[in-house]
């Protein structure tokens, strides 16, 4: 391979990959994009088209520092075979206009790019602004002439963000617009063909914006991520049908179903989370319904559907697209961990129990399902068969939190009590502990009349979930079981107070009774053994 690295510093690495080809592609690579031996973005389209190709390739996402550039213009220049083209993409959008004419490129054609990022330039567009660094970018604003001869972006008119920095780029360095609607910030996916791609770099060394924007046009009706990225715009803004109609031609034009699916799997949640936020519940379960009723073969939209409705407590909708995803694929633990958690929610536990049963045996490998398992045959009372799949569990992964706390509550249903605490220790000893486990030991603790151990459990559970009212409550009751019935009625009043709506908190108030009020004399006697002793030592001495 004919590569070479032509300039390397603590900011960025310029690497050539040498071609006959014309023009000279000088590319920089975008925020994720590193260092990776003579690795260049961009470097198969190039490959492809036979073209003489200049990467720069930032180390951090710095926005290629001008003195780092200027200082590798030379050794670029030097490389340079024919006409030169800057491109890039975000990042690498703003630095393929903003070093063209330093780097000797009479063009540069930039996708989705800013037009700085200092937030004094561009206060709207917070999303970069923590990679601002003043002394790596003075002058950031791509300014008239740095752009080169003759410069063109893509971006989107519907996203707030880049139309921001489109505006600015044209208004203060010239550069022509072309609009690639209700692309957002992925105008990049229709460049990933390279003979597409070679013909817009003919254009752009043409100067033909005419011919520019008719190209862009007639790309929309061929590219199946301009279907792909308008389908997924159209769901945002609630229209279903024409979302999937608009997927359905993206597939039709070859798009990975892979890739939609990932597409539907974030879209859906997301949209009915927002309707949900808004109050608007009914229409979140619509949505999801109609969903799953456009695409009855998409394991997707049936699964994620049925997980939506089962996060809204709507078991009897949620059934439905859950068998429809189970019939689609058996191979999918989550499937069966929801439907099973729809027909527990049904009253229908020994179906569950079964469900999950055939899944354990269709999907071996998922531990998440046989916990789950684990977890129904506890409620279903067969506590010998909970206890197996829990142990064959931890024979896979010895450190699982997880299995160790349903092994726990097995051991304890079984009357194992001290068997119980001791995996629910070690479950807290693990670390990244969730509350709920401080919240089971505190409570076996106290079950086996321990409640001077059980304090500073609960009190662990109260530092990481404050809000949490059985914390609160388990606290006041170890304090209560240790004789320091004081303390536990402040510890109850303090949560009666914080959690006004909780039944369970308010009783437990109720019971143990206002504290007593203290005055500010005690109150400082009481505070701590220096004080009470500096109090003995400075009263009167009694007759």
């Amino acid at each position: 391979m004919n590569h070479a690295i032509l300039y390397e510093d603590e900011h960025l690495v310029v690497v050539h990959h040498r071609a006959k080809g014309s023009p000279t592609l000088i590319t920089f690579a975008d925020l994720t994009f590193r260092p990776q031996g003579t690795r260049i973005w961009g470097e198969d389209l190039a490959a492809k088209l036979g073209l003489n190709a200049i990467g720069f390739i930032a180390r951090r996402e710095n926005w290629y520092p001008t003195a780092s550039v200027a200082a590798a213009a030379p050794a670029v220049r030097a490389a340079l075979r024919g006409p030169a083209v800057a491109y890039g993409y975000s990042m690498g959008g703003y630095a393929a206009l903003k070093h063209a004419a330093r780097l000797g490129a009479a063009f540069s054609f930039a996708v989705c790019p800013q037009s700085s990022i200092a937030p004094a330039d561009v206060p709207w567009d917070t999303r970069f602004h923590r990679y601002y660094q003043p002394e790596q970018h003075p002058g950031m604003p791509v300014r008239a002439g740095e752009a080169g001869q003759f410069s063109v972006l893509l971006a989107d008119p519907y996203m707030p963000e880049d139309r921001g920095h489109a505006e600015r780029l044209v208004a203060q360095a010239g550069v022509n617009w072309l609009r690639t609607p209700f692309m957002d910030h992925a105008s990049i996916w229709l460049l990933v063909e390279s003979a597409f791609l070679a013909q817009v770099l003919q254009h752009i060394q043409a100067r033909d914006l005419p011919g520019l924007t008719q190209l862009m046009r007639a790309r929309r009706h061929t590219s199946p991520h301009w279907f792909r990225h308008a389908g997924n715009a159209a769901f945002r803004h609630g229209h279903v049908a024409m979302a999937n109609r608009l997927w359905q031609r993206a597939l039709e034009l070859e798009l990975p179903p892979i890739v939609l699916e990932q597409d539907i799997g974030h879209l859906l949640p997301q949209r009915m989370n927002a309707l949900r936020e808004a109050g608007r519940h009914e229409a979140a379960r619509d949505l999801a319904l109609q969903q799953a009723a456009l695409r009855p073969g998409d394991f997707v939209s049936q699964s994620h559907a049925g997980h939506a409705l089962l996060a809204m407590n709507d078991s009897e909708a949620a059934e439905e697209p859950f068998r429809a995803a189970l019939a689609l694929r058996q191979d999918v633990g989550h499937v069966y961990q929801g439907l099973s958690l729809v027909l527990a929610n049904l009253g229908r536990l020994p179906e569950a129990v079964q469900l999950c049963r055939r899944g354990v045996t269709a999907v071996p490998g998922d531990l998440g399902l046989q916990m789950h398992y684990g977890h129904l045959l506890l409620n279903a009372a067969k506590v010998n068969e909970a206890e197996e799949q829990f142990r064959a569990v931890l024979e896979k992964e010895p450190a699982s939190r997880q299995a160790l706390l349903g092994l726990s509550h097995t051991l304890a249903a079984r009357g194992d009590r001290t068997e119980a605490i001791e995996a629910a220790r070690q479950v807290i000893a693990e670390g990244e502990t969730d509350v709920g486990a401080f919240l089971w030991l505190g409570q076996l603790l106290l079950y086996v009349g321990e409640p001077a151990e059980a304090e500073p459990v609960f009190r662990d559970a109260l530092a990481a979930a404050p809000e949490l009212g059985a914390a609160h409550i388990g606290l006041a009751r170890a304090l209560e079981r240790t004789g320091r019935l004081e303390e536990a009625r402040r510890v109850a009043a303090e949560a009666a107070r914080l959690l006004p709506q909780d039944e369970k908190v308010q009783a437990i108030a109720s019971r143990l009774g206002p504290p007593q009020e203290v005055t500010a004399e005690a109150e400082a006697i009481q505070a701590s053994p220096v004080r009470r002793w500096l109090h003995a030592f400075f009263s009167r001495d009694e007759d």
